[in-house]
């Protein structure tokens, strides 16, 4: 099937190439009317291209062409969440496809089973220590997104959905797209809003609360395991489950709602982010009962991944190549938060740094001119972004810092080039002649 924001996405990729746009892409109104459709559906295909480093936005102006993608150099990008080509493990994972291959077992060419790769599950599963969890309750999805497809966007849903703010921004326009009727809750560097988490769900109205417990996207930080405690006696207490999303379980620590209260959680575990999105797998474990219907929506919607994939994954864990992989990307990951602590010296506003993780986060005044410091960066080569479309919620004024994607020299460039002009602009607020104020 084609869908309407593919042909969107299509076309402007036709027109960037044949140089038709050069700098400002089309107003989302406008190519709403060109191709008889709903605005939303245009910001669908706008969030695809994004994802893919190939346009960026710049808040109350519009959408652009990204140069530095187009040149196929990301050599300052702070700005996508895409992972860094250059830590995808491509070599081992030729050496494990190969492997597979030489097996010559022509069914993981065929269709996929509704739980997915038995013995991929069965490994999943042992991972995870825990006796009380059955294999009934593991299933293998494409993807994470496609998780959250079959969960939110089928009869599965029976009530509204909250989330927290700021939130993954893929989840946020997926709901407007299908949508599902959905709140927010407010989380920030010390967690989520507690007081105005129980105040929705005590109503009855939610069914399912969405967080990322664990590094935070777009924040970086964690929930602590008390207030984690917390949330899970008020899901017990007013009859929701929580939906988790570990999408960076390889480089995280500390507790998960999985890992408190599995009868109350739907675990969602994805490799996106350290083995590589082709894969399109991810491994959801949840209660029995809607295990169940995930498996009947898998059968009916076509949700499985690929079973070539699945078991090329599985090999793919069970191996050392796995294990050195992980290793080196965390020691990777390390180096650049390390040195993105020591550049951002005489940052004079709060900020967050993960001991291991893809996100960091710096905090701004409500009154500061932040559009202003992203378009002057932008001018000089470096792509920042802020929280838009992370957030409904306009006054959050924070920069979602992406620390992979860069190399060391660059990271320490870029980031003392961001504290400068911070610094400058803080120093000018007084004046009222300089262009920063």
């Amino acid at each position: 099937m084609n869908y309407k924001y593919t042909e969107i996405m299509d076309y402007l990729r036709s027109e960037i190439e044949k140089d038709v746009y050069t700098d400002k892409l089309p107003s989302i109104r406008g190519l709403a009317i060109k191709f008889a459709c709903s605005n939303s559906t245009v910001i669908k295909a706008y969030n695809e291209l994004e994802a893919l480093s190939l346009v960026f936005s710049a808040p109350k102006s519009g959408y652009y062409i990204n140069r530095n993608k187009k040149r196929g150099t990301s050599d300052f990008d702070f700005y996508s969440g895409v992972p860094n080509n250059r830590n995808l493990p491509m070599e081992s994972l030729r050496k494990i496809y190969d492997q597979v291959l030489e097996d010559k077992n022509r069914s993981l060419l065929n269709y996929s089973y509704p739980m997915g790769y038995n013995l991929l599950r069965e490994h999943l599963l042992m991972e995870m220590h825990n006796p009380e969890i059955s294999l009934e309750s593991v299933l293998i999805t494409e993807g994470a997104q496609g998780a959250m497809d079959l969960l939110l966007g089928t009869d599965i849903l029976e009530k509204k959905v909250l989330v927290e703010d700021p939130t993954y921004n893929i989840l946020l326009s997926f709901m407007e797209i299908k949508k599902i009727p959905h709140d927010t809750v407010s989380r920030d560097q010390s967690g989520i809003d507690l007081d105005s988490l129980e105040e929705k769900v005590k109503s009855g109205e939610f069914q399912f609360f969405f967080s990322i417990s664990r590094n935070h996207n777009p924040l970086g930080t964690d929930l602590k395991e008390e207030q984690m405690r917390k949330i899970i006696a008020l899901s017990e207490k007013y009859d929701f489950y929580i939906i988790e999303d570990d999408y960076l379980n390889e480089l995280s620590k500390g507790a998960t709602f999985f890992s408190l209260a599995p009868e109350r959680t739907i675990y969602i575990r994805s490799f996106s982010k350290t083995v590589g999105p082709y894969f399109r797998s991810a491994c959801v474990v949840a209660p029995p009962e809607i295990a169940k219907k995930l498996a009947y929506n898998i059968t009916y919607l076509n949700g499985g991944a690929p079973l070539l994939n699945q078991a090329v994954l599985l090999k793919y864990l069970k191996s050392d190549h796995y294990t050195k992989d992980m290793a080196n990307l965390r020691d990777k990951v390390k180096q650049n938060i390390m040195i993105f602590k020591n550049a951002l010296q005489g940052f004079p506003f709060p900020y967050y740094i993960p001991e291991a993780g893809f996100f960091a986060s710096l905090y701004f005044p409500r009154d500061f001119k932040l559009k202003t410091l992203l378009e002057g960066l932008q001018v000089n080569g470096y792509r920042f972004r802020d929280i838009t479309g992370f957030t409904r919620l306009e006054d959050k004024k924070v920069l979602r810092i992406s620390l992979t994607r860069v190399e060391p020299n660059a990271m320490n460039t870029a980031i003392r080039e961001l504290v400068k002009e911070v610094l400058l602009m803080k120093g000018d607020k007084d004046d009222k002649n300089k262009i920063y104020i």
